[in-house]
């Protein structure tokens, strides 16, 4: 089994900590053994640490060389780095200053790119400068997030493509109200726990159930994304 180094990379607000978090409780139902970076001033998560150890960093201090220092760490199986929204090219100066792709071979560890995407067409750009960088010296995984749009015409028409090539996969995360989206951060649990969190009324508890599962199922009836998320 390999070690899995997942990097989320994206514009801000598209969905990389929601993805984080439903993934997270994936691998913690597998006994994988996980850590997680995140970039953010508040504890997005939080709720999670009972399932991961959670560490904040800066990309631009000291705090980055930690994440390279625990690729020799034997005791992870997964790490995943919630990377800051529109630094893409802040992230790949880390990448190549950290000879991040060598160290993690040297290691062996495997690296995944995640990337939610909604209509803007600054997903493209940032899912293009990645893939020009890592070329194939990563995988891929893209999440079609329909909270922000009904078709995805940017991504089919310019990248799609060159992204299937190189073997990178999809997934989906189907579209959730804003008020149960909101209920279920409120509430402070992990996602899979607010289902059964009685102060949230039957019928929204319905709805985010069945949005966790249409997660799962797109993930686990994806043999690529099994792999290239450290499902295997």
């Amino acid at each position: 089994m390999s070690k899995r180094l997942i990097i989320t990379v994206g514009d801000a607000r598209v969905g990389k900590s929601t993805v984080i978090k439903l993934l997270l409780e994936m691998l913690a139902q597998q006994e994988k053994r996980i850590k997680v970076y995140n970039q953010e001033s508040f504890p997005v998560f939080k709720a999670y640490e009972e399932l991961a150890t959670i560490k904040k960093f800066n990309l631009l201090n000291d705090d980055a060389d930690a994440m390279t220092d625990d690729l020799n760490h034997p005791e992870l199986d997964v790490m995943i780095v919630d990377m800051p929204g529109q630094d893409i090219e802040k992230i790949i100066q880390y990448i190549e200053s950290a000879s991040l792709f060598e160290v993690g071979l040297k290691f062996g560890w495997i690296l995944t790119f995640i990337q939610p995407i909604s209509h803007r067409t600054d997903c493209i750009y940032y899912l293009n400068e990645i893939m020009q960088t890592a070329t194939n010296n990563a995988n891929y995984v893209v999440v079609k997030n329909y909270h922000f749009a009904p078709e995805f015409r940017e991504y089919e028409e310019k990248i799609r493509k060159n992204l299937l090539m190189i073997g990178g996969t999809e997934i989906e995360l189907t579209a959730l109200h804003r008020n149960h989206y909101q209920a279920m951060e409120k509430s402070g649990k992990p996602y899979s726990q607010v289902c059964q969190d009685l102060s949230i009324i039957l019928f929204w508890r319905s709805f985010i159930f069945q949005w966790i599962k249409k997660f799962r199922d797109s993930v686990m009836n994806n043999n690529l994304a099994i792999k290239y998320l450290g499902l295997d």
